[in-house]
C-alpha cells in the first residue's frame, strides 16, 4: 500500500526543481535503456552529452514530471489522469507499458540521489508502492485497449 501523503510531501519539496529532476530521470532512462530514446522524436539520434542541457530535453522533462505529478497528487484516486496518459501513450506515442515501470524505478533512484534527506527508506518504499499502483493501472488500460506494441 502506498503512503500517498509521504509521496506528496517529497513531491512538493522537489517540484521547484522539476526540470532538473526530470532531465536526470530521462538521461538515466536513455543511459540504461538506450532503445527508449527512440520513443521521443525530438530526443532520438542524439548522444546523452548533446541532450544534457537542450531545450528539448527540458521541455520533455517538464511534460513527463508534470503528468506524473498530476497522477501522484490524486493520492490513489487517479483513474482519470491514468486513462488520459495511457490513451496518448497507446494511440499517439505507441510506447510499450513496461517503460512506465522502468522510468518510475529510475525516478525513485534519481530522487534518492537528489533528495537524500527526504528520500529515506520509508519515502523510497512509499514511492515504490505508489509507482507500482500507477503502473499497474496503466497496464490495465493497455490490456483493455489490446495494445500490440
Amino acid at each position: 500500500m502506498a503512503d500517498w501523503d509521504k509521496v506528496n510531501s517529497v513531491w512538493s519539496a522537489m517540484e521547484a526543481n522539476i526540470t532538473a529532476v526530470g532531465q536526470n530521470i530521462l538521461l538515466r532512462l536513455f543511459e540504461q535503456y538506450p532503445e527508449s530514446q527512440s520513443y521521443f522524436p525530438k530526443l532520438k539520434n542524439k548522444s546523452l552529452g548533446e541532450l544534457k542541457d537542450t531545450a528539448d530535453i527540458k521541455a520533455q522533462a517538464d511534460t513527463v514530471l508534470k503528468a506524473l505529478g498530476n497522477i501522484v497528487k490524486k493520492k490513489g484516486n487517479h483513474s482519470q489522469p491514468v486513462k488520459a496518459l495511457a490513451a496518448t501513450h497507446i494511440t499517439t506515442h505507441k510506447i510499450p507499458p513496461h517503460y512506465f515501470t522502468k522510468i518510475t524505478t529510475i525516478a525513485v533512484g534519481v530522487l534518492s540521489e537528489m533528495y537524500p534527506s527526504e528520500m529515506n527508506a520509508q519515502a523510497q518504499e512509499a514511492f515504490s508502492g505508489a509507482f507500482k499502483s500507477i503502473c499497474s493501472d496503466i497496464e490495465k488500460e493497455y490490456k483493455a485497449a489490446n495494445f500490440q506494441g
